[in-house]
């Protein structure tokens, strides 16, 4: 469910916008769901996203991060986007690893926003 102040049609116009990101799409994840602050994104990680050592690569991270963050911030109805992002890789996954990406709103003025996101590593499905 998204924003309580959005129309049903502004929330679907968003969730389909959402759905047809193009990155999404190009590395195989999805968006799980979404809802006023907070979105939920998986990917299983495929060879084409491992690096030269076999494990997956720290861009397929970041980028799994950045989606579920871009869709739990544009959530509310109006375009938001990142001024900062900061990782910090805990452990590293493979191929035919399931990657769930969690976003959520933590604070949220006029101006900004701040949103902590969890990537977990499993069988997430």
């Amino acid at each position: 469910m998204a924003d309580q102040n959005l129309s049903a049609g502004a929330t679907t116009a968003l969730d389909d916008m959402f759905r047809s990101d193009p990155l999404l799409g190009s590395l195989g994840a999805s968006l799980v769901s979404w809802s006023s602050g907070a979105a939920t994104v998986e990917c299983e990680i495929a060879e084409q996203h491992t690096n030269f050592i076999g494990g997956a690569h720290g861009g397929i991270l970041f980028s799994l991060g950045d989606m579920a963050m871009s869709f739990a911030s544009n959530s509310h109805g109006r375009i938001a986007v990142a001024v900062q992002l900061d990782v910090t890789y805990h452990r590293g996954a493979r191929a035919g690893d399931c990657l769930r990406a969690v976003a959520t709103e933590r604070t949220r003025s006029r101006r900004f926003g701040s949103y902590e996101l969890e990537l977990r590593c499993g069988d997430v499905h």
